[in-house]
């Protein structure tokens, strides 16, 4: 062998020799440690209605004046808290007054006359019975005297409407309360029926608010009603409802009675919340199990048992079904005593092994235990 022929095999042995070197080895990952809960099956899911309604006084009305005339006076103004028979306003009634001056002038005359016709009478009775007087004259003497006291009737009504009139020129309170609006000015005239105030009653309100027939028909009168009004829960009793649909809201009525001590403004909103129980195969979970999975459908990760207490993290396909600000209530490929695992995710994938530490579901019992200790 030549001197370059055994360089050159030496050369090609250097790699093969460095090849033959041992490897050292990694050491295994212990599996990832995670908390689990198991998932129970229930046949049906809450589902919580929001619904607006309105505070409303029931004797809440548009007070006016009944008849027509001048405002002269206006003694109250947006606001202010009236009394039962307090004036409000008044119209002007210088033509009234003038009126029944002219009629107690006529009834004075009428009364003259009267006076005149029955001294005639008597005379003219006297004479006749002497037999100077015809029963003619005294018939037309009768027949005057009784169209002089129907005059006389007739003018008294008249006065007497007029006082009426004078009467209900003066607006009052029907009851006590708030004036929340005015709809006259000093000076305005108004009209027949033509609203002058509108007068909240001082006391008790109720609330109505409109429920759609489907869920109404599911209801008991006895139902649990809850509400609030700007986050403060309302004490509400059931009254009544409406017989018919409202055609614009398609809606049906519903009245409750709202407790004096609570201090509320005609016009408030009100929310009642009604539960439905909907009737479907479900699991309720925590929302921080879900994460996203294919074509509009979410996963949840369970344990499946690989013997020896190891686990390996399985992916499932599901469906959300209903969801509020802290659980999931879902359906898919679940079945009841599944292990869930509902914290720590974004460290797993599936296939990956893991070892249960502890359940999940104890872990939240114990801390609402707590809360309410402390509380």
């Amino acid at each position: 062998m030549t001197r370059f022929q055994w360089l050159t095999a030496t050369l090609l042995a250097l790699p093969l020799s460095g090849c033959q070197q041992q490897i050292p080895q990694t050491p295994e990952k212990a599996p990832t440690e995670v908390y689990a809960q198991s998932i129970q099956m229930q046949n049906s899911y809450p589902v919580t209605h929001r619904f607006v309604g309105r505070v409303y006084h029931p004797l809440t009305s548009e007070i006016g004046f009944e008849p027509a005339g001048t405002v002269d006076q206006i003694a109250v103004d947006l606001g202010q808290k009236v009394t039962q028979g307090q004036p409000l306003a008044t119209l002007d009634t210088r033509l009234l007054h003038s009126e029944a001056d002219q009629l107690r002038a006529s009834l004075a005359q009428n009364q003259a006359d009267l006076s005149l016709t029955q001294a005639t009478l008597k005379r003219q009775l006297s004479l006749s019975k002497q037999g100077y007087q015809s029963e003619q004259q005294l018939d037309e003497l009768r027949s005057q005297k009784a169209q002089l006291q129907a005059r006389r009737q007739q003018l008294q009504a008249n006065l007497q409407s007029v006082g009426i009139r004078l009467q209900k020129s003066t607006l009052t309170a029907p009851y006590a309360g708030t004036i929340v609006q005015r709809h006259l000015t000093q000076g305005q005239v108004t009209g027949n029926g033509q609203p002058a105030f509108t007068l909240v009653p001082d006391g008790a309100a109720e609330a109505r608010v409109g429920l759609p027939v489907r869920l109404l028909s599911r209801l008991p009168l006895d139902h649990p009603w809850r509400a609030s009004i700007d986050g403060r829960p309302l004490t509400l009793d059931y009254i009544g409802r409406s017989a018919e649909v409202d055609p614009a809201t398609r809606t049906v009525t519903l009245r409750f009675a709202l407790g004096p001590e609570q201090r509320l403004l005609n016009g408030q909103l009100m929310y009642l919340e009604v539960e439905e129980q909907i009737t479907a195969t479900n699991a309720r979970v925590p929302l921080t199990a879900l994460t996203a999975g294919l074509r509009g459908l979410w996963n949840l990760y369970v344990l499946e048992d690989l013997g020896d207490d190891n686990y390996q993290v399985g992916r499932r396909d599901i469906r959300v079904l209903h969801a509020d600000q802290h659980h999931a209530w879902v359906a898919g490929a679940i079945d009841n005593d599944d292990r869930l695992i509902s914290t720590g995710l974004q460290r797993l994938v599936s296939g990956q092994r893991v070892t249960v530490i502890g359940d999940q579901s104890q872990m939240v019992v114990s801390q609402a235990a707590a809360t309410e200790a402390a509380l």
